[in-house]
């Protein structure tokens, strides 16, 4: 009987033992990431935010289906071949239809004595055409059913309480403004603040036969006040926006698992942005999809193989939102593969502290039960269950229930940093910050691998 006690305590004592060394080498594997990226010396210091640097500077915007973001492409893919993963490759989305916007303006004429240009930007697929007419504005739905608009522009004037709030208005304003009888649509940039900058973004063009464009925050307000004081406001728009055939394709990289490489760890970004200005794109998404990458490389310069297969994407098409837009592409794709995250950042980049996660309670305390035991140390421990959708891994999950990460990063509750340069000519490299983006980095190669070398079972709910 003593015998048998010793054995079990042996067994027990034994089996602790190992439990703690494969804890101690995750949290050191952890910190060795850390350390790595944060070392002036290493190569990987500062390595997303120079490659960012490089793409936005050589490239400029890349708009989807566009030659610049064909030649970005074909050079991201040739670099990320250098790196040594165990597979690198692109995926052909097929004959897709994009747009370019072509000449535009809005130009101010009543109640001005000599005309006034605004800063403008046309909404994504909005048509081409000319017009000139008395201007109506309005700051609701509601209200517009009141005002008699026809033949005149409707300037949608809304309160920012933040994205969702001017979202309807850009997507679905100017078709609910033509039923109405306008000719015409004017937005109030979608943005917490525009600094004299119009933000662009998509519209809902179908049976749109009208131009719809945006103006900064700063002159939807003065169309505001002149209106209320009784004064009559005549503006012209000018849009030059045609659609043609293309193509376009995803990019994706991974390295394989050492013993379960069939199941699938996804992270990525979209890599297509507006076309506003000479750099937008920098942080919404290129520095999402660089951050994602390093934390391939970081994995892959280390030496760690984790359990499973952690594959890096770069969708494409994001922006315009499309059916056959890279997402959609990748889900239906890969629909039989079996993938046990999806991780997306495409929500900024300033200082991360923890994740947010979409999924089933088990998989969801799993996480929080790896970012409480590991990432404290590193500061992005905080997990917020059902707050991890995001765009392009939406499109996995709704078609196989995979699980979907995002990391969380320092932003008011509106995300009014975020939304300052989105969609506009100042979304650049003047906005990152290197050092965010290496934290980001480290956050991201560190969950990802915590989850990707789990001992025990993945729950899938």
């Amino acid at each position: 009987m003593k015998i048998v006690i010793f054995l079990v305590l042996y067994l027990s004592i034994n089996a602790y033992m190992l439990r703690n060394r494969k804890d101690q080498m995750k949290q050191q594997k952890i910190l060795q990431i850390r350390e790595t990226i944060k070392n002036p010396h290493s190569p990987l210091y500062h390595s997303s935010y120079n490659r960012l640097a490089y793409y936005v500077d050589t490239f400029g915007p890349r708009m989807w289906g566009s030659e610049d973001m064909a030649d970005s492409i074909d050079a991201l893919v040739e670099e990320i071949q250098s790196y040594g993963f165990d597979r690198v490759w692109k995926e052909n989305l097929g004959e897709i239809t994009s747009w370019k916007r072509g000449e535009e303006s809005v130009t101010l004429f009543d109640p001005r004595q000599y005309p006034q240009k605004l800063n403008m930007i046309g909404l994504g697929w909005s048509p081409a055409g000319t017009i000139k007419a008395e201007v109506e504005v309005v700051h609701s739905f509601e209200e517009l059913k009141s005002i008699d608009v026809k033949g005149k522009i409707v300037c949608f004037n809304y309160e920012w309480k933040g994205y969702s709030s001017g979202l309807q208005f850009r997507t679905n304003g100017p078709k609910i403004a033509e039923d109405a009888g306008a000719i015409g649509t004017i937005i109030r940039s979608v943005a917490s603040i525009s600094i004299s900058s119009p933000h662009t973004g998509m519209t809902n063009y179908q049976d749109i036969k009208y131009p719809a464009v945006a103006i900064t925050v700063e002159d939807a307000d003065m169309i505001d006040r002149m209106r209320q004081r009784g004064q009559k406001v005549v503006i012209e728009i000018k849009t030059g926006g045609i659609q043609y055939k293309t193509t376009s394709d995803n990019i994706l990289a991974e390295i394989r698992g050492s013993k379960y490489p069939d199941e699938i760890l996804l992270m990525g970004g979209h890599w297509d942005s507006w076309d506003v200005g000479s750099q937008t794109g920098a942080n919404d998404d290129g520095a999402g999809v660089l951050e994602c990458l390093e934390a391939l490389k970081i994995l892959k310069h280390l030496g760690i193989r984790p359990k499973r297969t952690i594959r890096f994407i770069a969708w494409s098409g994001e922006e315009m939102g499309m059916a056959n837009n890279g997402a959609q592409h990748y889900a239906k794709t890969h629909s039989q593969e079996n993938h046990i995250v999806a991780f997306e950042s495409d929500f900024g980049s300033t200082q991360p502290y923890g994740f947010g996660v979409t999924a089933g309670e088990k998989f969801t305390e799993l996480v929080i039960s790896l970012a409480q035991e590991y990432l404290t140390e590193i500061g992005v421990e905080k997990i917020y269950p059902n707050a991890g959708m995001s765009a392009d891994s939406a499109a996995l999950r709704s078609v196989t229930g995979t699980p979907v990460l995002n990391n969380k990063i320092v932003d008011n509750d509106t995300h009014d940093f975020y939304f300052t340069y989105h969609h506009s000519a100042g979304d650049s490299m003047w906005m990152m910050n290197a050092d965010d983006m290496d934290d980001n980095v480290i956050a991201i190669a560190s969950i990802m691998y915590l989850i990707a070398d789990y001992d025990g079972l993945i729950p899938t709910n």
